[in-house]
């Protein structure tokens, strides 16, 4: 499979009466046709500006996207308006992102009354489509929003973003407002989809459990900046960054009998406003020496594509 999409330095910063806010900090990543990549990270890491700016729905402060060979950072608003039909999102709360003046029926239509100028009955065989394709059942054709529950609504929301034929999708934290058994049959819905469509994703979320099941690579951010990026299975058999141990760490195992340690992650957070010149997790990490205060860790490749942002990796991990 080729390179769909390539982030190089990617940079995203607000300003802020405190100062700028540094939001995506330097990001650099490459994703192949058909494969995801599984962003990690607590919440106000910069996962899903992430996301966003890589998706032109946000401007990039600095760096270069490439999307498909092309160099898509600096295009025009018609480039952009066209570029949509191949980069979609699914967003994290089905309910705030749908109309609620629009019935299912028009909500899945509303990106081809958009973008192309089908005919009516042309549109209403497509959105069937659509809703036999994601498991939503056509009787709720003429339903609102507010009458569905949120699996349903959230179907909604992947045949929108599916009912153009895309070939990338950033998914935003797409189940973490379901419960659990409607998690389960929303990534498997995803992953039955990327198989048939030959979709490549962008999987977003703060639940390590459930990246592990979807994500190809995954890639760990901590307050705007990259610290670990490295295949799905290798992460979790083989963690190297303090902070992606104590993520994993807080997974709970459904054993009784198995003792599991939990690394715990004390201190306070690095602010994201001007920070200075040094390693982010500073002031939360065990191992921190004097060259993690004065001095911002390179990421560097530690083992065969694992990468590592730390200065201390190697010692740590025995390397």
């Amino acid at each position: 499979m080729g390179e769909i999409l390539r982030v190089e330095n990617l940079k995203k910063y607000f300003d802020t009466p405190a100062g700028s806010l540094h939001a995506v900090d330097d990001v650099s990543f490459s994703i192949n046709k058909g494969e995801t990549l599984g962003v990690v990270g607590e919440s106000g890491c910069g996962k899903s500006t992430l996301g966003r700016t890589v998706l032109k729905l946000l401007d990039q402060t600095d760096g270069r996207i490439y999307f498909q060979g092309r160099d898509i950072t600096n295009i025009s608003k018609r480039e952009n308006r066209e570029l949509r039909k191949d980069m979609q999102i699914i967003f994290q709360d089905p309910f705030s992102s749908l109309n609620p003046r629009f019935c299912v029926s028009d909500l899945i239509a509303d990106p081809l009354k958009t973008f192309t100028r089908m005919s009516k009955r042309d549109l209403q065989e497509k959105v069937f489509e659509m809703m036999d394709l994601v498991g939503l059942s056509r009787r709720y054709a003429f339903s609102y929003p507010h009458e569905l529950d949120g699996g349903r609504r959230q179907r909604i929301g992947i045949a929108r973003a599916l009912i153009l034929e895309p070939k990338f999708i950033v998914c935003d934290e797409p189940v973490s407002a379901l419960d659990v058994s409607i998690q389960a049959q929303i990534l498997n819905l995803l992953q039955d989809l990327q198989v048939e469509k030959d979709l490549t994703y962008i999987f977003v979320t703060h639940d390590l459990s459930v990246v592990k099941h979807i994500s190809t690579d995954i890639l760990v951010m901590y307050i705007g900046v990259m610290v670990e990026k490295s295949k799905a299975k290798e992460l979790f058999e083989h963690p190297l960054h303090p902070y992606t141990k104590g993520l994993l760490s807080a997974i709970p195992v459904p054993n009784i009998h198995h003792e599991k340690v939990r690394v715990k992650l004390t201190g306070e957070l690095s602010s994201p406003i001007n920070p200075p010149n040094a390693c982010r997790f500073v002031k939360r990490c065990p191992y921190a020496t004097e060259i993690c205060r004065h001095e911002q860790p390179q990421y560097e490749e530690i083992m065969p594509n694992h990468f590592v942002a730390c200065h201390n990796c190697r010692k740590i991990n025995n390397l």
